[in-house]
Protein backbone atom coordinates (compact mmCIF):
# COMPACT_ATOMS: atom_id res chain seq x y z
CA UNK A 1 0.00 0.00 0.00
CA UNK A 2 1.17 3.58 -1.20
CA UNK A 3 -0.56 6.79 -0.06
CA UNK A 4 0.23 9.76 -2.66
CA UNK A 5 -0.74 13.09 -2.18
CA UNK A 6 -3.53 14.48 -4.40
CA UNK A 7 -4.39 17.66 -5.42
CA UNK A 8 -7.73 19.24 -5.76
CA UNK A 9 -8.06 22.30 -7.35
CA UNK A 10 -11.67 24.61 -7.81
CA UNK A 11 -12.02 25.33 -11.36
CA UNK A 12 -14.35 27.91 -12.38
CA UNK A 13 -16.25 27.10 -15.72
CA UNK A 14 -14.80 29.30 -17.66
CA UNK A 15 -13.17 29.08 -21.16
CA UNK A 16 -9.38 28.37 -20.95
CA UNK A 17 -9.18 27.97 -17.09
CA UNK A 18 -8.21 23.98 -17.15
CA UNK A 19 -5.43 25.19 -19.88
CA UNK A 20 -4.53 27.74 -17.66
CA UNK A 21 -4.04 25.49 -15.06
CA UNK A 22 -1.95 22.76 -17.25
CA UNK A 23 0.35 25.46 -18.24
CA UNK A 24 1.23 26.57 -14.99
CA UNK A 25 2.30 22.47 -14.30
CA UNK A 26 3.93 22.32 -17.74
CA UNK A 27 5.63 25.65 -17.27
CA UNK A 28 7.34 23.47 -13.37
CA UNK A 29 8.03 20.94 -15.64
CA UNK A 30 6.34 18.67 -13.50
CA UNK A 31 4.70 15.55 -15.16
CA UNK A 32 0.97 14.84 -14.57
CA UNK A 33 0.60 10.95 -13.55
CA UNK A 34 -3.19 10.88 -13.13
CA UNK A 35 -6.39 13.49 -13.79
CA UNK A 36 -9.97 13.33 -13.02
CA UNK A 37 -12.28 15.61 -13.69
CA UNK A 38 -15.97 16.40 -11.99
CA UNK A 39 -17.67 19.46 -13.04
CA UNK A 40 -21.62 21.26 -12.69
CA UNK A 41 -22.63 23.98 -15.08
CA UNK A 42 -20.68 26.69 -13.00
CA UNK A 43 -17.51 24.96 -11.48
CA UNK A 44 -15.37 21.27 -11.10
CA UNK A 45 -13.34 20.04 -8.90
CA UNK A 46 -10.13 18.78 -11.05
CA UNK A 47 -8.22 16.75 -9.22
CA UNK A 48 -4.14 15.01 -10.06
CA UNK A 49 -1.31 13.04 -9.12
CA UNK A 50 1.38 14.98 -10.03
CA UNK A 51 5.48 14.09 -9.63
CA UNK A 52 5.73 17.04 -7.53
CA UNK A 53 2.39 17.90 -5.94
CA UNK A 54 3.73 20.52 -2.91
CA UNK A 55 5.98 22.88 -5.61
CA UNK A 56 2.42 22.71 -7.92
CA UNK A 57 0.30 23.37 -4.98
CA UNK A 58 2.58 26.49 -4.34
CA UNK A 59 2.77 27.92 -7.38
CA UNK A 60 -1.02 27.32 -7.90
CA UNK A 61 -2.02 29.27 -5.01
CA UNK A 62 0.45 32.20 -5.56
CA UNK A 63 -1.86 31.84 -9.15
CA UNK A 64 -4.92 32.25 -7.05
CA UNK A 65 -6.34 29.55 -7.63
CA UNK A 66 -8.07 27.16 -4.20
CA UNK A 67 -6.11 23.70 -3.99
CA UNK A 68 -6.38 21.36 -1.47
CA UNK A 69 -4.22 18.32 -0.50
CA UNK A 70 -4.95 14.75 0.63
CA UNK A 71 -3.25 11.39 0.82
CA UNK A 72 -4.85 8.88 -1.90
CA UNK A 73 -4.35 5.65 -1.75
CA UNK A 74 -2.38 3.82 -4.71
CA UNK A 75 -2.83 0.68 -5.64
CA UNK A 76 -1.47 -1.57 -8.26
CA UNK A 77 -3.66 -3.83 -10.36
CA UNK A 78 -2.32 -6.66 -12.73
CA UNK A 79 -3.76 -5.84 -16.33
CA UNK A 80 -5.79 -8.92 -17.21
CA UNK A 81 -9.77 -9.19 -16.97
CA UNK A 82 -10.89 -9.12 -12.99
CA UNK A 83 -7.87 -7.08 -11.89
CA UNK A 84 -9.76 -4.33 -10.60
CA UNK A 85 -12.75 -6.67 -9.88
CA UNK A 86 -9.97 -8.12 -7.23
CA UNK A 87 -9.15 -5.00 -5.59
CA UNK A 88 -12.73 -3.92 -4.91
CA UNK A 89 -13.84 -7.00 -3.69
CA UNK A 90 -10.70 -6.90 -1.31
CA UNK A 91 -11.71 -3.15 -0.26
CA UNK A 92 -15.48 -4.62 0.61
CA UNK A 93 -15.05 -7.35 2.59
CA UNK A 94 -12.71 -5.06 4.77
CA UNK A 95 -15.32 -2.39 4.49
CA UNK A 96 -13.57 -0.19 3.02
CA UNK A 97 -15.41 2.73 0.82
CA UNK A 98 -14.65 3.63 -2.18
CA UNK A 99 -15.19 7.56 -3.27
CA UNK A 100 -13.61 7.81 -6.74
CA UNK A 101 -11.01 6.22 -8.47
CA UNK A 102 -8.58 7.07 -11.52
Amino acid sequence: MEYLKQLSIFLENKEGRLLNTLDIIEKLDINIRALSIADTSEFGILRLIVTEPLKVKEKLEENNFIVKLTDVLAVAISDEPGGLNKVLKLLDENDINLEYLY
